[in-house]
């Protein structure tokens, strides 16, 4: 139950993600800099309270079913580990990459133009890397099942 709750979570976390980078991303990057933090500003609380919620959900539940499959011989327990690595690798991430940047794109006056298009691109690298890893996981929890 808990291996096809996590697949349920991580597969909507990783689309979720992915649709982030096709969709908003390049959006961002064609607004100018000060245009993109006003959008931030205003917007990143609606991303935010669809990720947060997603995305702990999705770390608990995917670490909950490796726990849960402790007793269990075989590929699925690896497969439930990779899934669970995976997920904490997104969030170690978002936590240390991702949401520092969040904080300064949606604080008026604490980046110039500059350090605004610096940061997006760094934030765009590590986003794609997060991408991946959530469609490892996806992936690794949809083995499991």
């Amino acid at each position: 139950m808990l291996a096809r709750l996590a697949a349920f979570l991580l597969g909507l976390l990783a689309g979720a993600m992915l649709a982030i980078g096709v969709g908003l991303v390049p959006y961002w990057q064609g607004l100018p800099p000060a245009e993109f933090r006003a959008w931030f500003g205003a917007h990143a609380w609606r991303i935010g309270g669809l990720m947060r919620p997603l995305g702990g959900s999705a770390v608990v539940v995917a670490g909950a079913a490796w726990i849960g499959a402790r007793r269990v011989s075989g590929s699925r327990r690896v497969w439930l580990g990779l899934a669970a690595i995976a997920t904490l690798g997104v969030l170690v991430i978002t936590l240390v990459v991702n949401e520092p940047a969040n904080e300064l794109f949606g604080h008026p006056g604490a980046l110039s133009d500059a350090a605004t298009a610096a940061l997006l691109v760094r934030w765009m690298r590590w986003h794609w890397v997060r991408v991946g890893l959530g469609v490892l996981d996806f992936y690794a929890a949809l083995r499991a099942v």
